[in-house]
């Protein structure tokens, strides 16, 4: 066993009535490690975290803490060296000071390090000017900033987090997770996140754990996740909007040719020819130029059947002979470049195609 790992799981399972829950053959976390769990609802996500902070024993397996087994028996000594932040902010009815410090006290922190470590967090957390003020007067994005600080002032050798800011407005949430990064940076506190924003998993992940019905089936950085998806499921969760089914027909270059619809379409993936595929591209990876004309490896005449909006940009839905999906700026929308019922280029890179196997 690593010395650097501080959580590891073998062989852990978890069975509620006849369904089985959890089925982990192996999974660790290393000191210092952001790691985010992703999956569809129901994957098993909030259940292995409250395994990880020993909330829920389960029905079989080991856990290590620190490369010492953990006594179920005991399960206190383990979670006091964790913290937990959780969607919403449970907060005590008394003044900000007193709730950052609650968990110092229960914790039998001595009381002339108290006022020190807190003070410290609401600066942090720049809600310092709000010490005094009764919890149940403060904004959501408040009360998140003052559960972020009861747990982090605690110093906990790891931080769990199960979709803290999943109730707030777009921008306070972008503002919380864009400082929780900075603080999981600074700090190198482990860190565990469940999440259904995948946008959050680059600034707050250097690892991802991708779970489905129990199981873990990919683990990888965040870029890997996004651009290299082992099934259509991890696909569809971080994304990848354009699933085009294929077969591989030849091979070219450095990539192979993937016949797909009535187009042949070029890939840098490395799959033998004769095999069903489908081919993965991000909306984000597609370009589109106006009017028919060549623009290198990948490009296909098209129309735009529909415009939707897209938080500031656009989604451009295209029809050239299969289905395709590609982001779009406004100044090619308000510059009457991309309208529907317009006809387009969309070009795209080799090595921006990925492929895996059509039933996968």
């Amino acid at each position: 066993m690593s010395d650097n790992i501080i959580i590891e799981a073998k062989n852990l399972n978890l069975t509620k009535g006849k369904k089985k829950v959890l089925d982990i053959e192996h999974f660790c976390i290393e000191e210092g490690e952001a790691v985010a769990l992703i999956g569809p609802n129901g994957a098993g996500k909030s259940t292995l975290m409250q395994v990880l902070m020993l909330l829920q024993r389960p029905t079989g397996g080991e856990l290590y803490f620190k490369g010492e087994r953990v006594d179920w028996k005991k399960p206190i000594a383990y979670r006091r060296r964790m913290a937990m932040v959780f969607q919403e902010s449970l907060l005590l009815d008394t003044t900000v000071y007193h709730n950052v410090a609650s968990g110092m006290k229960l914790r039998g922190f001595k009381v002339d390090t108290i006022p020190a470590r807190v003070n410290e967090w609401l600066q942090r957390l720049g809600i310092a000017h709000l010490a005094e003020r009764q919890s149940r007067f403060l904004s959501g994005g408040e009360s998140q900033r003052v559960s972020l600080a009861r747990a982090l002032v605690l110093e906990p050798e790891v931080l769990f987090l199960d979709e803290p800011f999943v109730a707030l407005d777009v921008p306070t949430r972008a503002a919380l997770t864009a400082e929780l990064a900075r603080i999981l940076r600074d700090t190198r506190i482990t860190s565990v996140f469940v999440t259904h924003d995948y946008s959050e998993v680059p600034l707050l992940a250097e690892t991802v754990v991708v779970l489905e019905q129990g199981r873990i089936i990919q683990i990888a950085s965040p870029r890997e996740v996004m651009t290299r998806p082992v099934s259509s499921t991890v696909a569809s969760l971080v994304g990848v909007e354009n699933m085009i089914p294929g077969k591989v027909v030849g091979v070219q270059d450095d990539g192979v040719l993937v016949q797909a619809g009535p187009h042949r379409l070029k890939s840098s993936a490395t799959v033998p020819v004769g095999t069903d595929v489908l081919v993965l591209l991000r909306p984000e990876d597609i370009r589109i130029f106006e009017g028919i004309s060549r623009h290198g490896d990948n490009s296909i005449a098209g129309k735009v059947r529909e415009l939707l909006p897209h938080s500031y940009l656009y989604k451009a839905v295209v029809d050239c002979g299969f289905r395709l999906v590609a982001l779009v700026n406004p100044e090619q929308v308000m510059g009457g470049e991309v309208m529907a019922e317009k006809e387009i280029t969309i070009q795209f890179s080799p090595d921006k195609v990925h492929l895996i196997k059509q039933y996968e």
